[in-house]
């Protein structure tokens, strides 16, 4: 892969490695912050044009449990785009006690990618402007789907003509980003639904949404005011859980840091409940049945991909019942097929319900029948 390309592709990496995510479960908040802590960079050469600008980078505090396997550097452009200038290094690691510190290579290896600062403007399209620019060191995992969350730690470099130094200002306020949707949980197929994210402090900045942990933005960035930025995601056309990432860049990036979250969100599809005796027939509204009688129930509209449980229950029944009935599982489209159940012998004449709940939805799909 070529250095400008391979650059490119660390640069959208990132959007996923920005200031901390935290992963909560599909449709609960999420919240993110940037961690505190003094990153100091060793300078190689003062080049922009140089490759592999640090020989070290240190930080006083140790990684997060869970994100001590590599280290990741990436420079923060005016705009608040990141862009690689040395990723997966490991040398020094693990970074379980403070300080880390991890060795640079001055060239990329088959493990470790470096780049020079110049090119790491280039791969973003970023002018070259003389300031005072975030340089971001993130925490890695090498489980990054069971540890989805990035802890930053942020240092400056300081841009001047065809040169740069190291600028030891103090590491700006951490900023922290909630997200939450409307619906709370989940929509159905067919239906949009929005996201909103809180940012605390509530600093002027922007939030720009994501679909797929980073890969698909959604519109432009979204003006925070009163510390809340929100946006209407479009519907999906299949059951699915589908990630999206939120990341705010404070307007002063030099007084706060960046702060990064991702939230997991379900389209359903429209629930329905089948049930059929057992010569496959399928019953009808409320039809009569009898205790002991063996019943087949398919069923859509539970939480898809994550194998959700179902449980299963028969309500207003009088007498003694059984210690329960048997859960099943959704399938990766949220559907539970062929689910046979005996219903008890001991349900008296009556009205009932089998009622299926999704144990991650929350979704309830009812069954009416009655027994004589």
């Amino acid at each position: 892969m070529n250095r400008r390309l391979h650059g490119v592709l660390v640069g959208s990496l990132g959007l996923l490695m920005s200031a901390g995510a935290v992963l909560a479960g599909t449709g609960g908040a999420s919240a993110a912050t940037t961690t505190a802590g003094t990153v100091t960079l060793t300078a190689r050469s003062a080049g922009l044009t140089d490759g592999s600008p640090f020989t070290q980078v240190s930080v006083n505090k140790a990684c997060p449990t869970g994100y001590q396997d590599d280290l990741n550097v990436f420079l923060v452009t005016s705009d608040g785009a990141e862009s690689g200038i040395a990723f997966h290094l490991t040398d020094g690691g693990p970074f379980a006690s403070a300080p880390i510190t991890a060795s640079v290579p001055a060239e990329s290896t088959d493990t470790t990618y470096v780049n020079s600062i110049a090119d790491a403007f280039a791969n973003v399209d970023a002018p070259v402007v003389d300031g005072t620019y975030p340089i971001h060191v993130v925490c890695g995992s090498a489980d990054p789907a069971h540890f989805p969350e990035r802890p930053t730690f942020t240092g400056f470099i300081d841009v001047t003509g065809d040169t740069w130094k190291v600028d030891s200002r103090p590491a700006p306020t951490a900023t922290r980003i909630t997200l939450s949707a409307s619906p709370a949980r989940h929509v159905q197929v067919g239906q949009t639904f929005t996201l909103s994210a809180a940012v605390s402090p509530a600093v002027p900045g922007t939030v720009q949404f994501s679909a797929d942990g980073g890969a698909n933005p959604i519109g432009g960035p979204v003006t925070v005011v009163n510390g809340v930025a929100s946006v209407t995601v479009p519907t999906t056309t299949r059951p699915t859980v589908r990630s999206y990432a939120a990341v705010f860049v404070p307007a002063n990036q030099l007084a706060h840091a960046q702060a990064y979250g991702v939230f997991d969100y379900a389209f359903l599809a429209a629930p329905t409940i089948t049930v059929t005796d057992a010569s496959g027939t399928v019953l009808g509204a409320a039809p009569r049945l009898t205790g002991g009688q063996r019943i087949t129930v398919s069923a859509t509209g539970f939480q898809p991909t994550t194998g959700e449980k179902v449980t299963a229950a028969i309500t207003r029944a009088h007498g003694p019942l059984p210690a329960g009935l048997p859960s099943a599982t959704a399938d990766t489209a949220g559907s539970v097929t062929g689910y046979s159940v005996t219903l008890p012998s001991c349900l008296t004449a009556g009205s009932h319900q089998l009622v299926l709940t999704g144990q991650d939805s929350g979704v309830k799909l009812t069954f009416a029948f009655t027994t004589t």
